[in-house]
């Protein structure tokens, strides 16, 4: 049995208190209490904010068509993303899954933000890194998924959360692109 208190546990703690403040306060306070965000009179409506973003980006192209097409449900999904991303970070419940999926939405906002000189490209770059460490790490002892582990073996198979979350985003992208 691993010691709750270790050093190594106390860190991957911190780290998940770390990121999941970051999603929260990205998915509530930017996105689900602003009025603005899902309504294109508005000046913080998510269009402009991807209208922007696309411009220099080398998914550009994937913008325009997979997201443009579908400003409100991308913003809807975009927002219990990242809600869900931080409490499920924060209670260290399923965060191997969690991590993947975050890692690329991550992804997607690093090379649409970075190409435009947004300075919300380096954040996202320092959650892609820190989504990868909870991945190949996991949550550590002070979580749900150390409670449940011993009776769920899965939980610390990082490979299996990784394509499980790749197939997500995956399926995500194909329905926008289709729809």
């Amino acid at each position: 049995m691993r010691p709750l208190r270790s050093e190594q546990n106390i860190e991957k703690l911190i780290i998940r208190l770390a990121v999941s403040s970051i999603w929260i306060n990205a998915g509530v306070l930017n996105k689900l209490l602003n009025p603005g965000f899902l309504n294109p009179g508005s000046t913080s409506f998510i269009g402009f904010t991807v209208q922007y973003l696309a411009e220099g980006s080398p998914i550009r192209a994937f913008l325009y068509y997979a997201v443009f097409p579908h400003l409100y449900t991308v913003g809807v999904l975009v927002m219990i993303g990242e809600i869900s991303f931080g409490v499920l970070t924060l209670l260290g419940l399923m965060s191997k899954l969690a991590s993947s999926v975050a890692f690329y939405t991550n992804l997607i906002y690093f090379l649409s933000a970075y190409w435009t000189g947004a300075d919300e490209y380096g954040i996202n770059l320092l959650l892609m890194l820190l989504d990868l460490y909870i991945l190949i790490k996991g949550a550590g002892t002070i979580s749900i998924d150390y409670l449940i582990e011993k009776r769920i073996k899965i939980i610390r198979s990082g490979k299996l959360w990784f394509a499980l979350g790749s197939i997500i985003y995956l399926v995500v992208v194909l329905y926008l692109l289709i729809y």
